[in-house]
């Protein structure tokens, strides 16, 4: 079924009102659906209906509201999904677009916040000027894969941070992990073991070269726990996808 955004949806009320351009010519011209067409629509903050079209006109698209759902729940569920640590990737940025990728299948695979990393041998660095060209481009991203996955809501994409600042502000109640070449570290799988129910979980990702000796022991302050992600050296865009993937094996 056809899934479309519409950021300010009320579905408490018997109707919504699809006014962005984009989302309006997708509907009318690309796909020329018609009055009576069933399609989803979904707000990016955790909540979907099942709608109907009513009227299809250039500036905006009228549906009725056939039904709800919320986040990682059937229609008709009044309730989000339980159990569930919020879930931080705060990864260094590779070279060429391998960050636009990692954007794009970590969306699939449930993360709620994505965080660019700037640490001391991050070879891709955003000024400025170029963060907000970017932001704009990352967030296209984020939302294509997430109505292409059927994920009611859309990560968070902050601005590149340097790592020290990205420590300062992790969730004292929550988890950090920090998958490093450096030192014997324990498996991961262990320290998730010993960690079931933790409000969020942080991984943070290093660049090609690994997070540096002091980078480690800085995070170790801020409560991080250096992990190995097994036996082999994984490029950065496989590191990151691998411990998304172990938290949806843990949590979901």
């Amino acid at each position: 079924m056809y899934r479309f955004y519409c950021p300010e949806a009320d579905f408490s009320k018997p109707s919504i009102v699809i006014t962005d351009p984009h989302e309006i010519h997708h509907i009318k011209d690309v796909l020329r659906l018609k009055k009576g067409s069933e399609v989803c629509v979904f707000n990016g903050k955790g909540g979907e209906a099942l709608a109907m079209i009513e009227e299809v006109r250039d500036t905006a698209v009228r549906l009725q509201v056939r039904s709800v759902r919320q986040k990682g729940k059937p229609f008709d569920s009044a309730q989000g999904k339980e159990g569930r640590p919020r879930i931080i990737l705060a990864c260094a940025v590779p070279k060429k677009a391998k960050f636009e990728f990692i954007l794009e299948k970590a969306t699939e695979l449930g993360v709620d916040v994505l965080i660019p990393l700037k640490t001391n041998r991050t070879q891709v660095i955003f000024t400025e000027d170029k963060q907000r060209a970017k932001q704009e481009r990352f967030q296209k991203i984020v939302l294509n894969a997430a109505k292409q996955c059927g994920r009611a809501d859309i990560p968070r994409i902050g601005l590149m941070t340097p790592l020290a600042e990205a420590l300062k502000g992790l969730d004292p109640q929550g988890l950090a992990v920090i998958p490093s070449l450096n030192g014997h570290n324990s498996p991961i799988r262990e320290v998730l073991d010993k960690h079931q129910k933790p409000v969020s979980v942080t991984f943070l990702i290093g660049p090609e070269g690994d997070f540096t000796p002091d980078e480690v022991a800085l995070a170790r302050e801020h409560g991080c726990i250096p992990v190995s992600l097994g036996p082999t050296v994984l490029k950065v865009d496989t590191a990151a996808l691998a411990v998304l993937a172990l938290a949806n094996f843990y949590w979901d």
